[in-house]
């Protein structure tokens, strides 16, 4: 993946020089010949630090989406030692990290599109979505002291759930959205991880057509300033796709939600707003700042989605001419070059205050939606990127990781709950 920086801003403290920074590269974990080719829709963290956690995802390891291919699921979870490979890849002045994954476990079930986020020495999960359809699981991942894995489980979901943005503001874990028994929903869930055995508990609905693929962080970034009141920070683009009597829409929505109140404040982008083109739809977030990145073009993947809508009615009435048609252009679609579909691959940000979005200073490198990103400091500068996909049905094995060079331990700052 070509990676090159972009001037580095004051915006999120990093006065270092661009020769203080490094990008190093690795690869998912290659143990599988069919998961080496790359997943999307992983699940990834690091419950201690120098120590990565990867499971679960889905391919299609056998032919492409394009030619009809079968999606796999994966259950597996890998360990690896993120910090000892760091350190000899420096010392050998060496741009590539040999992870060293080892298989340490299953999940409960082959799955992708799960809500996770890291919680103390904790990964929790929730969801998902596997063969048959999504699922309800809750549970935690916890590395034992032998570096195998343990899980434990937590209350189930009322209704089997995938594809929903999770963001965590202390010990309360928040679902917003995703799919509920197979349909799009506004809904947002939440669980006290120190209470857990109280169960879920349904939080106020965001005020939109339940968007497809939101991308969730908080405001963390406002920590420290004097009125700092925790909210959780949502972004949402495309709506319609489960209406039958209506058209799929780029509807760019920038919304927080403030659980003290609970309410939630809605900002819709403006169509020459320098974020309106990018749906972040399969994007990522960083929990500094709340900021975006990743994730389709708003104009294609909406005709891509308005497409899918109209094969499946089309199917459902038996015009197979009309089948025929749009199966074609579904082919077409999927047949170009990776740099055609416009995989965001630049920061931005929301100003609340101006309405505005904008464009924020940070490493980059060509797009990729239902990636992993792990922020790894208090810098934007400083970040992980694991697997996803380059182009609509296509992932990578590629981890690009871009710190302070060779600094491991000194650039390491644990993130704010």
């Amino acid at each position: 993946m070509a990676l090159f920086l972009l001037a580095v801003g004051g915006s999120y403290g990093t006065s270092q020089a661009q020769d203080d920074y490094r990008m190093f590269e690795a690869k998912t974990p290659q143990l599988d010949p069919a998961y080496a080719k790359g997943v999307s829709g992983h699940i990834a963290g690091e419950p201690r630090q120098g120590q990565l956690v990867m499971a679960g995802g889905c391919n299609f390891p056998d032919r492409p989406a394009r030619e009809g291919g079968a999606k796999r699921y994966y259950s597996e979870i890998y360990t690896a030692d993120y910090l000892g490979a760091f350190n000899l890849a420096c010392e050998a002045k060496a741009s590539e990290l040999d992870m060293g994954w080892k298989l340490v476990g299953h999940l409960p079930h082959p799955t992708a599109y799960a809500a996770f986020q890291l919680y103390d020495d904790k990964l929790i999960v929730v969801g998902g979505q596997f063969a048959a359809g999504d699922l309800r699981d809750a549970y935690i991942i916890q590395l034992s002291d032998s570096l195998g894995v343990e899980i434990t489980p937590l209350p189930s979901l009322p209704e089997p759930r995938s594809g929903m943005a999770s963001a965590r503001i202390e010990n309360v874990l928040y679902l917003i959205g995703g799919r509920v028994n197979g349909k799009l929903s506004n809904t947002v869930l939440s669980l006290d991880l120190k209470c857990p055995q109280k169960g879920w508990r349904e939080e106020t609905p965001y005020p939109n057509s339940p968007f497809l693929k939101l991308v969730a962080t908080t405001n963390l970034g406002e920590y420290s300033t004097p009125s700092y009141v925790p909210c959780l920070v949502v972004m949402g683009s495309f709506t319609g796709v489960d209406e039958p009597d209506q058209r799929v829409q780029a509807d760019a929505t920038y919304m927080t939600y403030t659980p003290q109140t609970k309410q939630w404040q809605t900002y819709k982008i403006a169509p020459d707003d320098p974020i309106a083109a990018h749906g972040f739809g399969g994007g990522y977030a960083s929990k500094r700042g709340g900021s975006f990145s990743g994730g389709v073009r708003a104009d294609l993947f909406v005709t891509a989605l308005q497409r899918e809508k109209d094969l499946k009615a089309a199917k459902a009435k038996g015009n197979r001419r009309l089948v025929k048609k749009l199966q074609a252009e579904q082919r077409a679609y999927l047949s170009h070059d990776p740099a055609w579909y416009g995989f965001c691959s630049d920061w931005y940000s929301f100003d609340r205050s101006r309405g505005r979005g904008e464009a924020k200073s940070g490493f980059h490198f060509n797009g990729r939606a239902d990636a992993v990103y792990l922020d790894r400091s208090s810098s934007m500068m400083d970040g992980m990127l694991i697997g996803g996909e380059t182009m609509p049905g296509v992932r990578t094995p590629s981890i690009v990781i871009f710190t302070t060079a060779c600094n491991p331990t000194e650039y390491y700052v644990p993130i704010i709950p």
